[in-house]
């Protein structure tokens, strides 16, 4: 977004027209549970903190998939960035932990938009309602006919058909994108590209649903644990997960999402002079001490340490933390989901049990690959051997000591 007046500007196009169906195209069913229950009404919530490209998308799709849990779909930013929870407003993504200037009743219940809970038989309104409450922060500087968009999705009419008939790249959204990597995106959205949908085994929320776990996850939240904690979810059970990842495998996804067309795109921070990157916008989140000048692997590698610092320094904001590695999620995927599940006392799921074993691919910026970063390794090795002392003190708190055992 951009720092000027434009960003205010966008905003208020986006509440805007995001009100107008929020009050008038949902179903009466969703527009009930918002006028009565917020996301702090839940009896707990499982959130899960990691740096950019840290793996977490994986795991939230794994997670989401429990039939005891409920979700949004993708990561939460864009509802923070609708109240300016956000740059400009703020220097970086870091959210002190007073932080108070913004409406929290207003922002508990917009999170609670398009929260679905999972359900194997799911549930088509569902998934068009979170369409609806989602396009105007997706195309803020649009005004589309969201009335005339629900009845064709609910005739069956696919979500591609609708968005090709309003002139709108379906490449756009993560399960198209893979079509056309290379062409360009506009640059003013509320929400990060590619745009992730509603999986099929979620349906809308009733009363009885708040008893269930909301699993969140967004990679900006390192920076903002301490707020999420006591400004949002004071009173409520939040358990958090720290997700870690080698540096050199999430510094490559970084480096590679940064140089794609496809997306990622976050902050216009005004000019910026990165060796190694043609594009105008920022990527990804922008930690403390962001420059707009330097080299491209030294800004990811900025990136990846910032934030798990930060997730190290403000863990103790919460009474129950699990940190889980990438790696172990990988190459024994059901015992490590089963950890987490014990860790957030879910109990049994028959879906997840069968969707553990072949998940889907989400948010990839290449065809997933172990080890994948050794194809530039000795480009990645010379700037992690240049970092600084809390790169080092930050890999040796996660144990990536032994460079031999990433993949």
């Amino acid at each position: 977004m951009s720092p000027d007046g434009q960003t205010d500007d966008h905003r208020e196009r986006a509440r805007r027209n995001y009100d107008r169906v929020r009050e008038e195209v949902i179903s009466a069913e969703k527009r009930s549970i918002l006028s009565e229950y917020r996301a702090d009404d839940f009896d707990s919530v499982l959130l899960v903190a990691t740096a950019p490209r840290g793996g977490s998308s994986l795991l939230f799709d794994i997670l989401r998939h429990h039939e005891g849990t409920c979700s949004l779909d993708g990561e939460h930013d864009r509802w923070f960035e609708l109240h300016g929870v956000c740059y400009p407003a703020l220097e970086s993504d870091v959210v002190p932990a007073d932080f108070d200037s913004f409406h929290r009743d207003r922002l508990l219940s917009d999170l609670l938009a398009e929260v679905g809970a999972t359900e194997r038989s799911g549930d088509r309104a569902h998934r068009v309602d979170n369409t609806l409450v989602r396009l105007p922060l997706q195309f803020p500087g649009r005004e589309l006919p969201y009335g005339r968009i629900r009845e064709r999705l609910l005739d069956g009419a696919s979500l591609e058909e609708v968005l090709e008939s309003l002139d709108i790249p379906p490449l756009q959204y993560d399960e198209y994108a893979e079509r056309d990597a290379d062409s360009p995106f506009g640059t003013e959205t509320i929400e990060d590209r590619p745009f992730v949908t509603s999986h099929r085994d979620k349906r809308g929320l009733t009363a009885d649903d708040f008893e269930r776990t909301l699993v969140l996850k967004a990679s900006g939240d390192a920076y903002r644990l301490p707020w999420i904690r006591e400004r949002l979810f004071p009173e409520t059970d939040v358990r958090l997960v720290h997700l870690t990842r080698n540096p050199a495998a999430s510094i490559n996804g970084l480096y590679d999402g940064w140089r794609l067309n496809r997306g990622f795109q976050t902050y216009d921070v005004g000019p910026l002079d990165i060796d190694g990157y043609d594009g105008s916008l920022w990527c990804y989140d922008l930690p403390p001490g962001w420059e707009t000048e330097g080299r491209l692997i030294d800004v990811c590698l900025h990136q990846w340490t910032q934030a798990h610092r930060h997730i190290l320094e403000d863990r103790d904001a919460f009474e129950d933390v699990l940190r889980v590695r990438f790696e172990d999620l990988l190459t024994d995927t059901r015992s490590t989901v089963r950890e987490i599940v014990e860790f957030a006392d879910l109990g049994a799921s028959p879906l997840l049990s069968e969707y553990v074993d072949a998940p889907d691919e989400v948010m990839t910026t290449a065809e997933p690959r172990r080890a994948r970063w050794r194809d530039r390794e000795e480009f990645i090795t010379g700037a992690l051997d240049r970092a600084d002392d809390t790169y080092r003190a930050v890999v040796e708190e996660l144990g990536y000591t032994e460079a031999d055992e990433w993949i």
